[in-house]
């Protein structure tokens, strides 16, 4: 039996690719499915409608009709490019089946209508071709050499022929509402056929000597982001809550609905308050109950949670049940009923939110009640990024995410004035947003002295980094300027290494301290000329006196620029012991013929190679340098060694078949952690939090900051290397309130999804 890597990589990639042009080609008869059973579908409309209401089938058949060729012929090209986008990560993931908070503000009805329909057709085509998709993940994943599965490496999952067949419908001269509903049907077909073309490409690549990959359980050293727990919203759907954030609701009454009447009777019966699973989601089930038609769907789902337990993480909200229930009754009008809602909703998501420390959590639970009387005054608070409101919890919840334990004595700072602010807001009235606004004003000043150093710490490293990234930008262009030099390829290797790496920051850092133009300062170029005119080889007699002149001078002028930039003793020490050996070498004539290898002269390909690798592989910092930005080296200390050591070997690539997993965190790019997320790093063997505080405009360096102040910086090649051995681990990249909010949307989808129309 073989395995992923028993198969030759060149086999592997063929295999790959061939099953991504087999997936492609059977986009034609894929669509040739869909489209005949949609015409039988519409055909069946046409002849069952009344008369009266036969117009919008018939339109819809007749544009199928015109559209059907060309849907049938681009889709396996399309599908194609979608893969060949996917497997070299320039395709953007978009979020197929979500949409955040803040984008849905933005949308207008047929965006959001798109979206509930095209996240339906995928959970559709999702729950039909899940068995024939388990069994296509491991043997694709095995394809491309991976050790265990990981689903999301296989470039042709159900949301790619989803995405595609949005795309391609899109472009259409079709109306939205018409290849809206073409998505219904379609999705239903794709689902069904999908599997079948899982279970072919299954079969192709077992046939051609293809093993599973591993499925595993055991905890990988991937980046796990935590993510707020969202509360199921029942009857709140996608277009409740986008109708809110436009403020179409504000002035519109409460339905009163047999629905409506029949959920406050269940609500009360006469006797007793719902039960504390889903007492504050009722109100916003009103809309729902009576537009979707769905009272005895939606009922049953109420007796149910009615009947199960309530979880442990419910109870602790139990407090809240009957504010909440007395400024429900409150609700004038279906925006109010609807805020109060998602405010409930959000509250719940963040105090359950385990990036969050147990005394935050409490502090989100105990302003509960002034967000919820907020929310009366002012419904859409939430929707206004700048509100106080807002901000207050922004800010809260944000800075707290520095402190990895409550007992930690800069987290009591840190709290005591909040726990303050909380007391006065859930003691106080609330017929304004004022109050949010005071309190975010007395928090502000305290916060902003306590981070005051530590600002100040911050802003003295980055602007160290960023001389070095300078110099580092002008070192690459004087390695380049050097390598064009003729006299270059007859090197050797110890001294070409010399020059593209600590040689051309010496020459950088000249540059830097000069008027912007001067040629040559300090001569640090010509020096260069000089080194490598020393240890040419085939150095003629008369040629000899000439080096034994220079020796002296040029080891002196080499001395001085590395000191310049604080270049280790001991490596160039060892430099310089090489370079004699050269020269030794270069004073007997006679033994050239007989050189070392390494003074042989070096083929133009292998000299490019050695420019090319140091360009991409080396970034240095001086010492001063990195002590003042806490540099860290990939080895698990501090300064451990100098980057540029001329007797270090290349970085070499990542073996193909290594696990994503072990990989570094994204491709080639400017930052692949975004500014401002929050890491757990470890260093010397402990863990701390820290702050991704400044990224270099290359992506080549990055700098992290810690609550005290303190800063670690790295390179692109130790930050990958970090994440690979597990001593690097994203902890947020979203704020927590962005968290909370997106979990709302995200469950208002799922409500709209499993709404049968």
């Amino acid at each position: 039996m073989s395995t992923p890597d028993a198969q030759p990589a060149a086999r592997r990639a063929a295999l790959f690719d061939n099953c991504l042009r087999e997936a492609a080609h059977a986009g034609g008869s894929l669509m040739e499915m869909m489209t005949g059973k949609l015409r039988l579908a519409l055909q069946q409309q046409v002849r069952s409608a009344p008369s009266n209401e036969r117009d919008s089938p018939a339109q819809s058949l007749r544009l199928l009709d015109k559209h059907e060729a060309r849907l049938r012929d681009a889709y396996p090209g399309a599908l194609q490019a979608a893969f060949a986008e996917e497997v070299s990560g320039q395709q953007v993931k978009s979020r197929l089946v979500s949409v955040s908070f803040d984008e849905l503000e933005l949308m207008n009805e047929t965006q959001v209508d798109e979206s509930v329909e095209v996240a339906r057709a995928l959970q559709v085509v999702l729950l039909a071709s899940d068995h024939q998709l388990t069994d296509l993940n491991a043997l694709i994943c095995a394809a491309q050499g991976l050790r265990t599965v990981q689903a999301h490496r296989n470039p042709v999952r159900p949301e790619l022929y989803v995405r595609t067949l949005r795309k391609l419908l899109a472009q259409t001269d079709v109306p939205p509402r018409i290849w809206l509903n073409w998505m219904q049907h379609m999705g239903a077909t794709l689902g069904g056929e999908l599997g079948a073309v899982y279970a072919s490409l299954s079969d192709s690549l077992r046939s051609r000597g293809v093993t599973h990959a591993a499925y595993t359980v055991t905890s990988s050293p991937d980046l796990v982001r935590p993510a707020a727990a969202g509360r199921d919203a029942a009857g709140l759907t996608l277009g409740q809550l986008h109708r809110l954030l436009a403020g179409e609701l504000d002035a519109q009454p409460v339905p009163d609905s047999f629905a409506a009447r029949f959920a406050r009777e269940f609500e009360s019966g006469g006797k007793e308050s719902p039960p504390p699973a889903f007492a504050n989601t009722v109100p916003a089930a009103f809309e729902a109950l009576q537009e979707m038609k769905q009272v005895d769907q939606v009922m049953q789902r109420l007796a149910k949670r009615a009947s199960d337990p309530a979880p442990a993480a419910a109870l602790a909200a139990q407090a809240a049940l009957p504010l909440r229930e007395q400024l429900r009754r409150q609700a004038r009008g279906l925006g109010q009923a609807l805020g109060l809602e998602v405010v409930a909703l959000m509250v719940d998501n963040i105090t359950r939110d385990t990036r969050l420390l147990a005394p935050v959590r409490q502090a989100m639970r105990d302003i509960e009640p002034a967000l919820l009387r907020l929310a009366l005054i002012d419904p859409r608070f939430f929707s206004h990024k700048q509100h106080p409101a807002r901000r207050l919890i922004e800010q809260m919840t944000h800075r707290s995410l520095a402190y990895r334990a409550a007992d930690a004595p800069e987290f009591e700072a840190f709290l005591r004035p909040l726990r303050q602010a909380v007391d006065a807001l859930s003691q106080g009235s609330m017929d304004s947003a004022e109050p949010f606004e005071l309190a975010l004003k007395s928090l502000e000043p305290v916060w902003d002295r306590q981070e005051e150093r530590e600002r100040e710490q911050q802003k003295r490293a980055a602007q160290v980094l960023a001389r070095a990234e300078q110099r580092n930008e002008v070192a690459r262009s004087v390695a380049k300027e050097m390598r064009a030099w003729p006299e270059a390829a007859q090197a050797p290797a110890p001294v070409v290494t010399f020059l593209y790496g600590p040689w051309a920051q010496v020459v950088a850092q000249a540059r830097l301290a000069q008027p912007p133009g001067a040629a040559d300062p300090a001569g640090c170029l010509g020096v260069a000329r000089d080194l490598l005119w020393s240890t040419q080889p085939g150095l003629q007699k008369a040629d000899v006196a000439r080096l034994t002149g220079m020796i002296a001078p040029l080891l002196g002028k080499l001395r001085e620029g590395l000191a310049r930039i604080e270049y280790p003793a001991a490596a160039a020490d060892l430099f310089f012991n090489q370079l004699m050996a050269l020269h030794q070498q270069a004073l007997k004539p006679a033994a050239n013929a007989s050189a070392a290898p390494d003074a042989k002269a070096l083929t133009r390909a292998r000299l490019d190679a050695m420019f090319r690798d140091g360009d991409e592989a080396r970034l240095w910092l001086a010492p001063s340098e990195a002590q003042q930005s806490g540099f860290i080296e990939a080895t698990d200390s501090l300064l451990s060694r100098p980057r540029l050591d001329p007797t270090q070997p290349l970085a070499g690539a990542p073996d193909a078949s290594q696990d994503a997993a072990a990989a570094p965190i994204a491709s080639t790019g400017a930052c692949p952690i975004p500014l401002g997320a929050w890491v757990e790093l470890q260093v010397h063997g402990r863990w701390t939090r820290m702050q991704l505080t400044w990224a270099s405009g290359r992506g080549n360096l990055f700098m992290f900051t810690g609550v005290n102040g303190s800063t670690h910086s790295m390179t692109r090649h130790s930050l990958d290397q970090l994440v690979q051995d597990g001593a690097l681990r994203l902890f947020s990249d979203q704020a927590v309130l962005d968290s909370a909010l997106d979990a709302v949307a995200q469950a208002a989808m799922r409500n709209s999804v499993d709404v049968t129309l």
